[in-house]
């Protein structure tokens, strides 16, 4: 008896156009305006410079012609304070520049209701809009409706997120004063080895602690049982080039953890300093 052998159905996929073929195709057409317009291989070392110099200004001129911002709006409705402060809107500045297809703006609700099950949302020109649909459709069979039903609900609208957030505030706010209060009491008098953001938004205090100082502040309070967020977090690939900038983020434990957490934090930031001076003395 011979098996049945049903069809198969084999679905073609386009192969995506990569970036670098763009970075390709604007080196390609550097080379023939070049030609076009008289371009002779150069005879020395400085028309070498000269050229690479023109080549350069025109291919970065092609890339930031068609750059992207990718805007995350994490803390938008995020206040600390009774007054609510409102920023431009990137997409809608761009519109006056006619550069509304290069701004991708980002924001979700981890922040409002529950992290990692929240909504998430995405704001852009008609045309990226157009181009980021046709994407999802094939990354994403269905969105969770239950969810979104969930926070609609919840939420209803923008009074109700201010006013759900107006809850976060009132647990928050004694946690910031908390870390505020101990950077002055035991900062402050040590004269300039440390100053600090007075926030009104968002759930960050920036500590900027002696050049040199934050890693070793970091090390020092993580053997202490107490684990920071990475110094030099807030810099592109983690780098800080003074080494100084702590990014402290008091939302999450007990006031009374924040309070004792603060405390070591301040001491921690005293004895990197003390080694700090002490080597370099020794030098």
């Amino acid at each position: 008896m011979k098996k049945k052998r049903y069809p198969t159905y084999k679905r073609k996929y386009k192969r995506k156009k990569q970036p670098r073929r763009k970075i390709l195709t604007a080196i390609i057409l550097c080379v023939i305006l070049a030609v076009c317009n008289g371009w002779m291989p150069p005879r020395s070392l400085k028309e070498v410079k000269d050229q690479s110099r023109i080549f350069g200004q025109v291919f970065l001129t092609y890339i930031e012609e068609n750059a992207k911002i990718f805007w995350d709006e994490a803390y938008i409705v995020h206040h600390l304070t009774e007054e609510i402060i409102e920023t431009p809107v990137l997409l809608n500045e761009s519109k006056k520049y006619g550069t509304e297809n290069r701004v991708f703006m980002f924001t979700s609700t981890s922040k409002i209701t529950f992290p990692g099950a929240g909504v998430s949302a995405i704001a852009c020109s008609v045309d990226s809009m157009k181009y980021i649909c046709k994407r999802f459709s094939v990354m994403i069979i269905s969105y969770d409706k239950m969810n979104q039903l969930r926070h609609v609900r919840f939420l209803k609208n923008k009074e109700g997120v201010l006013a759900h957030m107006a809850k976060h505030r009132r647990r928050l706010i004694p946690c910031f004063d908390a870390v505020k209060t101990a950077f002055s009491e035991e900062l402050t008098p040590c004269g300039d080895i440390a100053h600090w953001t007075n926030p009104k938004g968002g759930y960050f205090i920036s500590l900027y602690v002696m050049p040199g100082c934050a890693k070793r502040v970091a090390q020092l309070c993580k053997e202490c049982g107490l684990t920071l967020t990475g110094a030099g977090s807030a810099y592109p690939y983690h780098k800080d080039p003074q080494d100084s900038h702590l990014r402290i983020a008091p939302t999450y434990p007990s006031l009374d953890e924040v309070e004792t957490a603060s405390d070591l934090l301040c001491v921690c930031v005293k004895l990197a300093v003390i080694e700090k001076l002490l080597a370099e003395k020794a030098e």
